[in-house]
């Protein structure tokens, strides 16, 4: 199947964005399920890798060891993030808070090049709840 699923607090919004096995589809629809009982409704507008000299050129464009991505809040609930994972390196730091109907963009400087597609991003929050992103 080829989408990533963003709960949206009764509604669910799909984008196609990758491909998903059966255990990260089975991995997704429990953050939904966790992402519902919270009442959040944040969604990953944009995530792109800032052209780095020292990086290789992936699909035409040079990969970056910095990412920088957008995040909107649909809901009526602030979500402030308190990590941000991006392949499974857990980010930490005071990120700024998203307030209903607002966008915060947000960087993270990786160790290694990246490019734009094929990323995996989760936001939580202190209480632990999440959302999972995918490029």
């Amino acid at each position: 199947m080829v989408g990533v699923t963003l709960t949206v607090g009764g509604l669910v919004a799909s984008s196609a964005m990758g491909q998903f096995a059966l255990a990260n589809d089975s991995a997704s629809l429990s953050a939904m399920t966790q992402e519902a009982s919270a009442r959040i409704q944040i969604g990953l507008v944009y995530l792109v890798a800032i052209s780095s000299g020292s990086c290789p050129v992936y699909g035409g464009y040079r990969e970056g060891t910095t990412v920088r991505m957008a995040i909107y809040n649909y809901g009526g609930v602030p979500f402030t993030p308190a990590e941000i994972i991006l392949n499974g390196t857990v980010y930490t730091g005071n990120y700024a808070p998203l307030g209903p109907g607002t966008l915060g963009t947000y960087a993270l400087t990786a160790t290694m090049c990246l490019h734009t597609s094929g990323q995996t991003v989760i936001v939580a929050d202190s209480a632990g709840d999440e959302v999972q992103f995918e490029s």
